[in-house]
């Protein structure tokens, strides 16, 4: 056994979206189906936008969180450590930003449940 083969294989994940009742795969309008890549946690990607926000959190001396700041953090964080997504929301395929991202993840909230799990299946590739 050599270390490096628990090295975890890959930097991002691809989430095929489902519907949240049902767990069919969800397809847009030309067919394909929706899909969200993610950079997962080891990655510099993702150390960077997390090391942002601890930063931000020590230079403003904040010792404890509201509730609403964690939730703000976790959705700021699956944001800016979302690579590309295929998706089709309020009728278009919107182009691939912070903003656009905290506002469909916010909105479609079910959608960060399925990021996690997969992120977490992605994680446990001891076991595999």
């Amino acid at each position: 056994m050599d270390l490096s083969d628990l090295k975890p294989k890959s930097e991002t994940i691809e989430v095929i979206l489902k519907h949240p009742n049902t767990g069919e795969v969800i397809t847009n309008p030309d067919g394909s189906e929706m899909s969200i890549t993610v950079y997962l946690p080891h990655t510099k990607e993702y150390k960077k936008a997390r090391h942002k926000k601890t930063d931000l959190l020590i230079k403003k001396g904040k010792q404890s969180l509201s509730s609403e700041e964690i939730e703000d953090l976790t959705l700021q964080l699956l944001a800016e450590t979302t690579k590309e997504w295929d998706i089709t929301y309020n009728g278009e395929k919107p182009k691939l930003t912070i903003g656009k991202a905290k506002e469909v993840f916010d909105e479609v909230f079910w959608i960060r449940a399925q990021v996690e799990e997969a992120t977490g299946e992605a994680l446990d590739f001891t076991t595999a």
